[in-house]
């Protein structure tokens, strides 16, 4: 949806757009946000609908640049915003500058905010190459290899005490991933950082066992649990964490597809949990792993479903 590019006053140079956006919606219903971002001249340079779930967020690419402003307005279920933001950040190549926040309240009110990196964008390169050696080694006539062959050369420090579990099965009630015919070949990801007992509600009754004790088994006064939901592809490539770094903001989980010979021949979503020691601060949560030789994907807990298309 949205207006076609002929509507719009300027056609935007794309580089350094390193500023995105989160589409928030607090409510209990699915919302439309509609969105017209100007620039400093007033020329529309954006304007577009996006659907966003009850209680889910949406992320929106390239919505400004660093040490410019923008005019955004936003109109959601008859309630309208415009705010002018300043981005008085600098751009460093490859990295996320920031983030334009975007809430529409359980209120009913919408907020438009901008986030700089230090306080709560990740800061990273959405797809970017693993920063150590990659190496697949051959399946032997027998099948067998380390099936963390994508993360061996990770390093395993420094790093926060952390167990973990992951399965192909149900983890979630009602937020995460949902296969449907437009996302076949995509890949998906999703994060969430259960930090109380409040959260709890947010898992699906019938996890299995392991996962299930291990969620249970949580003491949310010194404990927190992060868990990662990728899709779509083989039920045994499972997503592994090598370590849990603790950041100045949160932590910073690292870690890759569990990859051996042969493996199942279905088609799901795949999901680990890790808990671990709750760190000092605690406003963020960010998962970096490694789903090829040559990729790895950044992606937050609470920043919705990342889709990345091509790759």
């Amino acid at each position: 949806m949205g207006i076609g590019e002929d509507d719009l006053d300027v056609d935007e140079d794309m580089d350094d757009m390193s500023i995105d956006g989160r589409l928030h919606n607090e409510s209990g219903e699915p919302q439309t946000f509609m969105v017209t971002i100007r620039n400093a001249d007033g020329e529309k340079i954006t304007s577009d609908e996006w659907e966003v779930g009850a209680g889910e967020t949406k992320p929106v690419s390239a919505v400004g640049k660093p040490n410019e402003s923008r005019t955004v307005e936003v109109t959601v279920d008859g309630v309208t915003e415009t705010e002018t933001l300043e981005f008085g950040v600098e751009a460093e190549p490859g990295k996320r500058a920031g983030y334009v926040e975007i809430t529409y309240t359980q209120d009913g009110t919408v907020e438009v905010v901008f986030t700089p990196p230090s306080v709560g964008g990740a800061g990273l390169a959405r797809v970017e190459e693993p920063l150590y050696e990659i190496s697949e080694p051959e399946c032997s006539g027998g099948g067998d290899r380390d099936p963390l062959w994508l993360c061996e050369n990770m390093d395993t420090e420094p790093s926060l005490a952390f167990d973990q579990m992951a399965t192909s099965s149900m983890v979630f009630a009602n937020e995460g991933l949902a296969f449907d015919e437009e996302n076949e070949g995509n890949r998906q990801f999703y994060a969430v950082l259960l930090t109380d007992e409040d959260d709890l509600d947010r898992i699906d009754e019938n996890t299995g066992d392991d996962v299930g004790e291990l969620i249970e088994g949580t003491d949310f006064e010194s404990e927190v649990l992060l868990a990662a939901q990728t899709g779509w592809g083989l039920g045994s490539e499972t997503p592994h964490f090598k370590r849990i770094e603790e950041t100045d903001d949160g932590a910073h989980a690292f870690g890759c597809y569990r990859r051996s010979c042969g493996g199942t021949g279905d088609v799901t979503m795949r999901t680990v949990v890790a808990r671990f020691e709750r760190p000092e601060n605690l406003n963020e949560a960010i998962v970096s792993l490694t789903f090829d030789p040559k990729y790895l994907v950044n992606f937050e807990a609470g920043e919705g479903v990342v889709t990345i298309d091509g790759l």
